[in-house]
């Protein structure tokens, strides 16, 4: 039996390089040095200041919530916790398990037994509390990806590529292995990347064979989110933020309480706040996504990759001419529709989308009768 052979469009491509580097072995034995790192300094804080407790209470109105004690005891415990988890997550990566690093818990302990340093100098609590939110940061780009129920969408990755965390010019070449199906809900065939099928706009997920690895539904763009698509572009989304914000200050009315205090001073901040009304999610089937190993392949750094004229790409409208034979989709109609070069687009008429736009199919199988 042939397997039918498909390709990533640019966007999941880079998404894919992305999951691949923050669940990757080696970024989280990175996180492990960081972890230690806070432990030594709160280590040497304390040697150095502990002394001072008994003259702090007597003398500055400390209370017993000021001391390095009450943090050794209470606070001190969340950072090594932080440190074992990362040991343990090691671990157990050869059992195909993977959690988020705890970097969530560690932070909120830190929050609440020691919101003031007041037992240190102010050098020592700056330092040690600017080092802390560096490693929670650095920590999170794992959780990120690995986190159960996943809230992973396209904005997530884009600013997750913007950000420079991986090569944005160069990135391994993957293969989507048709025959490794996934459902969403269900243990996954193989511990990795997953593409959904037929959802150009869904975001790739991790998912892993060890436990409590399920693959989500996917996050994908509702009719909301297609109209600010058609609306900016490819291109546009989420950088064009002035035309973002005019998409915003149109429909207004779907988030009265969220959006009513935006006014056109922020809309360099109109990303976030219009994404939330942009996704939903649903059930789906996935395809496995495999790194080819030792080969890579050269982009345009940007994360939609417009700059290319691959046809998984396109969005093309209707009366237009098709550009390539092969399985089209559009979101105002349910299913695929083969179509052969030169053909014209159809209109989906009285359609609640709008105009319409077609857009080419991850799935290029032939339909199965019956």
């Amino acid at each position: 039996m042939s397997v039918q052979q498909i390709e990533l469009n640019p966007w999941h491509k880079r998404q894919a390089a992305l999951i691949h580097h923050f669940t990757s072995m080696a970024y989280l034995k990175s996180i492990l040095p960081r972890a230690e790192h806070l432990i030594a300094m709160a280590d040497a804080m304390l040697e150095e200041r502990s002394h001072l407790d008994a003259m702090g209470i007597a003398h500055a109105n400390w209370n017993q919530t000021s001391t390095a004690i009450h943090f050794a005891t209470h606070a001190y415990p969340a950072l090594v916790e932080f440190r074992d988890g990362i040991v343990e997550d090691i671990a157990l990566r050869a059992f195909e398990r993977y959690g988020p690093a705890g970097e969530n818990q560690c932070a909120r302990m830190l929050s609440e037994y020691a919101p003031r340093l007041i037992w240190a100098t102010d050098e020592q609590e700056v330092s040690f509390k600017a080092e802390a939110e560096r490693a929670f940061r650095y920590a999170a780009g794992l959780s990120g990806y690995v986190t159960r129920p996943g809230m992973v969408h396209d904005l997530a990755f884009w600013l997750d590529w913007n950000a420079g965390h991986i090569n944005r010019q160069r990135v391994p070449r993957f293969r989507v292995r048709t025959d490794l199906v996934g459902v969403s809900g269900k243990t996954p065939p193989r511990t990795g990347v997953y593409v959904p099928k037929d959802e150009p706009y869904g975001a790739l997920q991790f998912a892993w064979t060890g436990g409590y690895g399920e693959l989500d539904d996917v996050y994908d763009l509702n009719h909301f989110g297609m109209m600010v698509l058609q609306r900016v572009g490819r291109k546009g989304l989420w950088g064009d933020t002035d035309a973002l914000y005019r998409m915003l200050d149109e429909n207004r009315g779907m988030n009265r309480a969220g959006w009513e205090q935006i006014t056109a001073a922020d809309s360099k901040h109109s990303a976030p706040h219009i994404a939330r009304m942009m996704f939903e999610s649903h059930p789906c089937e996935w395809y496995f996504v495999e790194m080819i190993e030792g080969e890579y392949e050269d982009i345009d750094g940007t994360y939609a990759g417009t700059g290319g004229p691959s046809v998984q790409q396109t969005r093309v409208p209707a009366r237009k001419p098709c550009p390539r034979a092969g399985w089209w989709y559009t979101p105002a109609q349910i299913g695929r529709r083969y179509f052969k070069q030169d053909d014209v687009f159809p209109v989906i008429a009285n359609s609640d989308w709008g105009d319409t736009f077609w857009l080419w199919a991850l799935d290029q199988s032939t339909p199965k009768l019956g």
